[in-house]
């Protein structure tokens, strides 16, 4: 009697164990599937803004070049908005190549390395990166702040802090890309995904 106790105790336990295994598989997909669908909805934003701040310099750089040869005079501040709007185009930019796997580095690295062994070096490079970018991301986030204690201005009544804010937004956003892609390597590590996505162009007509 005991040992049919005890044979009815281990089969309720191998059945439990078998429900929840479905059930935290199905959690993982769909906690999966919401970091998918907020990192398409972010790259959107991304490549918004990105056209709008190349928008914006193309119009103040033509701008100031007519006013100069036509009416001899120019905008005070457009030269420095320009400048500054370099900045917002080499972030997003650079985000949302670190999102297409485009980085130098990882475009070279998928032509030397043998296939068999590009996760294991896309998970390196990945991981390295997403290290450097959250220090980056600290040391901006410093230089942002002592600009804010400043209260410099950079033309009318915008402070310098408000303008600059973008390096921390942007390291942030490139560390936040480089930790999708580190979930990538894992999943075709360990045969979750198909290693086509590693590849640098697999967001042509794709999506993560």
């Amino acid at each position: 009697m005991l040992a049919a106790c005890d044979l009815k105790d281990a089969l309720t336990l191998k059945n439990a164990l078998n429900t929840q295994k479905p059930r935290e598989g199905a959690a993982m997909s769909t906690l999966i599937a919401c970091l998918s669908r907020f990192e398409s909805g972010l790259a959107i934003i991304e490549k918004t803004l990105l056209s709008i701040s190349l928008i914006i310099m193309l119009v103040l750089a033509s701008l100031q070049v007519i006013l100069r040869n036509v009416f001899n005079s120019g905008l005070d501040s457009a030269g420095i908005i320009v400048q500054h709007l370099v900045l917002y185009l080499l972030f997003f930019g650079a985000s949302l190549s670190t999102r297409a796997r485009r980085h130098l580095q990882m475009d070279v690295s998928s032509k030397l390395v043998p296939k068999r062994f590009r996760p294991v070096i896309s998970l390196i490079i990945d991981s390295f990166s997403c290290a450097v970018t959250i220090l980056l991301l600290k040391a901006a986030f410093r230089f942002v702040m002592d600009e804010k204690m400043s209260q410099s201005v950079l033309f009318a009544n915008v402070e310098t802090w408000m303008v600059i804010a973008i390096m921390p937004i942007g390291f942030l956003l490139m560390s936040f890309r480089f930790f999708i892609n580190i979930l990538d390597d894992l999943f075709v590590l360990f045969g979750k995904k198909d290693a086509s996505i590693l590849e640098p162009n697999h967001f042509e007509g794709a999506q993560h």
